[in-house]
Formats: C-alpha cells, structure tokens, sequence
C-alpha cells in the first residue's frame, strides 16, 4: 500500500504556502515584511531559527537585516562577506544549500554563530532574487528533527521566489512614493531661483534688489542641499539599505560633541544653550553616528524655532526602571499646537505658521523617528504655544 503522509504533509505545506503569499503580496512596511517573512520560513522547515541577509551592492556584502532571534541580531551588526561563507556562496551562485554539519563546511562563516548566540547544526539556504537581480539570502537554521529534505528546500525556494519580489516591491513602492513627494517639494524652491535669477538679469534692478535676490539665492540653494541630503537619509533607512553599524560608545561624550557642534550657533541666535548629562552613564550600543545625527536635527530646530533670548536644554539620563536611555532636547521657542504633534514627524511637513519664519526640508524630523525606530525606541513631543517644546528620545538598553 503506498504510503501517503509525505505527499499529504508537502500539499500542506504548499497550502500555507499559497496563504503566506497572498499575505506578503499585500504588505508594505518592510521591517514588518521581512520579520514575515522570516517567520515563515522557520515554520515551513520546521527550523529552530530563521533570517534573513540583504545585499549590498556598493559594499559588495551581506548583512542581517532580520531574523527570528531579532534581540541577538540587533545586537552587534553582522556583516557576512560574500567569499568564504555559505551565504555569500548563495548569493554569488544564486543556488540554494543543504549542509548537515556546517561547522566542518570551509565556506562557514563562524563569526555568526558567535554573534548570534546560536551554533549552526544544520543549514537550508536559499538565494532571493528577482529580474535577475539577487536581493540578499534567505536561510532557514537547524532542522527542529532529523536533516533538511529536498522537500523542504522546494518549498523554501517557492517562499524565496515570492518574498523576493515582495521585498522588491515594498522597496520601490516607498522609493516611488518619496520620489514623487520629493519631486512636488522641490517645485518652490526652484520657482524661487527662477524667479531671482530672472529678477538679477533685468537690467533696471536696483542693488539693493540684486543683493536681496542673492540672500534668496543662498537660502533656496541651501534648502535644497539640506532636502537633497535628508532625501537620501531617509530613501536608505526606508528602504532597509542603510546599514546600522552597532558599537558601544559614550552617550556622554556624544552629547558633549553635539553641544559643543552647536553652541557657536546658538550663540549666533542669542541663545543660551546648557547641558544637563548625568556622570555615571554607562555605555551603551548602537550607531553613534545616527544618534549623533538625531539629536543634533532635534538642536539645529530648536535653534530655527526659538526666540532671542531664549534657552535650549540637552538633558541625558538613565531611566532604571525602564531600562531605558531618555534623551531630551528643550526650548523655550514658538511652540506647536497640540493639533500639530502628530503630523511633524511625517515626511515634508511643516507647521503652516512657522514655514516662514526658517527654512527647511521638512524631512529631518522624519529621518530622526526613523533612526530611533531602527534601534527599537521610540520619540515623543511635548509642546506649548508661546513656551517651548521638548523632544525626548527614549532608547532600550540593549
């Protein structure tokens, strides 16, 4: 009598197989996507763990973007070079792998299994690529019984089709959509240089007009730099291309460098400017250099929304309890009405009342809650008309 229960066991297998794709097709937010996808992939092969490796084609290398053990992977950042590991094989042969033992595989690449807490027992790999193109290496680690079968692979390689072009399409989705965001933003500051430039060519203007036309100049061109820049920030942290490069470091001396990067500048503004960090900081991880870009975007506004005369405060400390890093910045400015707190963190927007009083891109904001939300924390603001705002950044001690 011809046994049933494996033919049974893969058409199940394929049913969810079918259900998890309808899901993936419809998801946008990448992180969520991926952290899916992941899951999935755990379940289908009946593996311990699961993740996932985006590659980088400027750097040429892997690196973890998520996995179902996330905590170990955020962590440390873990980049995977693509000569001398399983993954990299993958990628560059664009084959899927079976391998029993991989700590006796010459192509292992031992520094995963350190930094991710987890010794590799077995390994079912498999390349994610779609219009020819490879977007990273989805693995599937240690076979909860027995080893990987051809089945199992068959099947992850269906779900790697499938996520392939959901990651792609989540990418492009928000890169369209930011594109054409960017696009419509950058209308007013070239109606500006058009409108100076056509104004300095008249050859009744005045000096006094030719010099106000140049302030514009400088203004709109300065504008656009800053928009152009922050577009990029934000593009990369979307699209899950910008890499969080995870150190330990000195809160402290970080907070000490931003006040010092921007106390000229508050002086300039007849701002008194303070620092009010505790002195038994420990150190902590995550990428210094986006934080250090977070808090000092949450400084350079506290300086264009200020009055003269006015303070700015940069508070640290640690929440015990919490386990948490609270990082604050404070001022004594305009304000925002309680209408306006939750749309300041979205891309381009500017509160109507204040757009004149300095310019801007609209996107720093944006890219702050991004950098805060890639290392799992969060941000909120506190504001009154004609008193201040405060901006408080609370970050996980990992």
């Amino acid at each position: 009598m011809p046994n049933n229960k494996k033919p049974s066991s893969l058409l199940g297998r394929y049913q969810r197989l079918i259900k998890i794709s309808r899901d993936l097709a419809s998801m946008l937010d990448l992180d969520i996507l991926l952290m899916e996808i992941t899951k999935a992939a755990a379940d289908l092969a009946d593996a311990e763990e699961a993740s996932i490796l985006l590659y980088d084609p400027v750097k040429e290398e892997l690196f973890f973007q998520t996995a179902t053990n996330i905590d170990a992977i955020l962590e440390v950042e873990v980049v995977v070079p693509l000569h001398n590991s399983i993954a990299g094989w993958i990628a560059l042969n664009r084959e899927p792998v079976i391998i029993d033992n991989p700590q006796e595989d010459e192509r292992h690449f031992s520094l995963v299994d350190k930094y991710t807490n987890i010794t590799s027992r077995s390994i079912l790999g498999v390349p994610l690529v779609t219009k020819d193109k490879i977007i990273g290496v989805l693995e599937a680690i240690n076979k909860k019984e027995g080893n990987f079968t051809t089945e199992d692979q068959e099947v992850l390689m269906a779900l790697g089709s499938q996520a392939a072009v959901a990651i792609e399409n989540s990418r492009l989705f928000h890169q369209s959509d930011l594109i054409g965001e960017f696009v419509h933003e950058i209308r007013t500051p070239l109606s500006s240089l058009s409108a100076a430039t056509h104004l300095l060519q008249h050859p009744r203007a005045s000096q006094e007009q030719k010099d106000k036309m140049f302030e514009i100049l400088n203004i709109e061109i300065e504008r656009l730099a800053e928009m152009s820049t922050s577009f990029l920030d934000l593009s990369r942290l979307e699209s899950g291309r910008s890499q969080f490069k995870i150190e330990q470091f000195d809160i402290k001396e970080l907070l000490n460098e931003c006040y010092n990067l921007i106390a000229k500048d508050a002086q300039d503004n007849q701002l008194d400017i303070y620092l009010e960090v505790r002195d038994d900081f420990p150190l902590i991880r995550g990428d210094r250099d986006k934080i250090k870009q977070a808090v000092l975007n949450l400084l350079i506004n506290a300086i264009k929304y200020n009055k003269k005369g006015g303070q700015i405060t940069l508070h640290g400390t640690i929440l015990v309890e919490e386990q948490e890093l609270l990082i604050a910045v404070n001022d004594t400015g305009l304000g925002i009405e309680e209408k306006y707190h939750s749309l300041v963190f979205e891309k381009f927007y500017r509160i109507p009342e204040y757009s004149e009083k300095a310019s801007g891109s609209g996107l720093g904001l944006a890219v702050v809650k991004q950098i805060i939300a890639g290392h799992g924390g969060r941000i909120i603001v506190n504001s009154e008309v004609g008193k201040g705002t405060t901006f408080t950044i609370y970050l996980p001690l990992l």
